[in-house]
């Protein structure tokens, strides 16, 4: 079965072709700045948001290839 990775970050498609990862790219088009947003209002730290954009951009792909695996994957630089 070939994964659909949620993501448009090239260096994941890289990670899973390298590992001879049957996969293709589904990017979700959630509003990653809104969901951001709204997550440090409530006071979300770093990785609370890195595990939430990657749960939502999962969810919304997964939602339309219900059959499917999905990889949903974020990363948030914090200084």
């Amino acid at each position: 079965m070939k994964l659909i990775l949620a993501s448009k970050s090239g260096v994941r498609k890289q990670i899973l072709d390298k590992y001879k990862i049957d996969n293709e790219v589904m990017v979700s088009n959630v509003d990653e700045d809104e969901v951001k947003e709204s997550l440090l209002a409530e006071g979300a730290n770093p990785l609370l948001i890195s595990k939430n954009l990657a749960e939502i951009k999962a969810l919304k792909v997964s939602s339309r290839n219900p059959d499917r695996l999905v990889l949903g994957a974020d990363s948030v630089v914090s200084l």
